[in-house]
C-alpha cells in the first residue's frame, strides 16, 4: 500500500507515522470545530473515524465516556495507545468498525462526531442514516472538515492522488435533510478575512474570528463545521 492509499486507511509502520502526523496537523481545525460543541459531564460520545485518537482524549476531559470507531486496525491500535489512561479509567473505548454498520444499539449516544473523515465514507447519505440510528432523540451530530468543497487548489491537488470526495456545505446539508436531521447550523471559517460565517435557517451572518493558530495553507481553505440534531 502506497503513501496516498495509507491516508485513506492507514496500515503498518507508514500508517502509524501518518496517523501521528495527522494528530498534530489536524489539531487547529479540530479545536476550532470542538468550540462549537457543548459537551456535558454526563454525555456519551462516539467519534466515527477516530484516526489517531487525539480527539477522543480531548472530549474525554469533559464527557462521561467517549467511544471511538475506525475501520483501520492501525488507527484502533494508536487510538488505544494515545488514550491508555482513559481506557483504564473506563472513560474511553476504541473499536474496529465501519460507518455503514456501526457496532452499537439504537439511541446510544448523546453526540456523534466525525472529524476529517466523511471524505472517505461510502454511500454517504445512508451512512448519515446509520449515525442517526445510534444517536439518542435530540442527540447532536457534528461534522468537521478543513475545506468547504473542492474548488480550492489545495483540495484539487489532494483529490488527484487520494480516493476522496470533498463536499460543500450545501451538499452536507442535503445529506442531513435527506435523513431528517433538524436544527442544522453551518459554521465556516474565512481565514483570509478572519471571520466566521454562520448559516442557519436560510440566514447568514458574519462575526469576527480571532482563531490564529493556523498554518499558511489553512488560510486558503474555508474550514467547515456542521452541527445537526436528531
Amino acid at each position: 500500500m502506497g503513501f496516498f492509499d495509507n491516508m485513506r486507511k492507514p496500515q503498518g509502520k507508514l500508517g502509524n507515522i501518518q496517523l501521528k502526523s495527522m494528530n498534530k496537523e489536524h489539531t487547529p481545525v479540530s479545536l476550532w470545530g470542538l468550540k462549537h460543541l457543548d459537551i456535558k459531564e454526563d454525555d456519551i460520545i462516539l467519534d466515527v473515524g477516530c484516526g489517531g485518537g487525539i480527539n477522543l482524549k480531548r472530549m474525554a476531559q469533559k464527557a462521561k465516556k467517549v467511544y471511538g470507531v475506525d475501520y483501520s486496525l492501525e488507527s484502533v491500535k494508536l487510538s488505544r495507545e494515545v488514550n491508555e489512561d482513559n481506557i483504564k479509567k473506563g472513560k474511553v473505548e476504541v473499536l474496529e468498525g465501519n460507518v455503514q454498520s456501526l457496532p452499537f444499539d439504537d439511541n446510544t449516544f448523546d453526540i456523534v462526531t466525525a472529524f476529517e473523515t466523511v471524505y472517505f465514507w461510502p454511500d454517504i447519505k445512508n451512512s448519515f442514516g446509520e449515525v442517526k440510528r445510534v444517536l439518542k432523540p435530540g442527540g447532536i451530530f457534528l461534522i468537521g472538515m478543513e475545506s468547504n468543497g473542492s474548488d480550492n487548489f489545495i483540495m484539487r491537488f489532494w483529490s488527484r492522488f487520494i480516493d476522496m470526495k470533498v463536499y460543500s456545505d450545501s451538499e452536507i446539508k442535503e445529506f442531513l435533510d435527506f435523513n431528517d436531521f433538524s436544527k442544522i447550523t453551518i459554521y465556516l471559517r474565512d481565514g483570509k478575512n478572519k471571520q466566521e460565517i454562520i448559516k442557519t435557517d436560510g440566514n447568514e451572518k458574519r462575526i469576527d474570528d480571532d482563531y490564529d493558530n493556523v498554518s499558511f495553507s489553512d488560510k486558503f481553505l474555508q474550514w467547515m463545521t456542521v452541527v445537526a440534531q436528531k
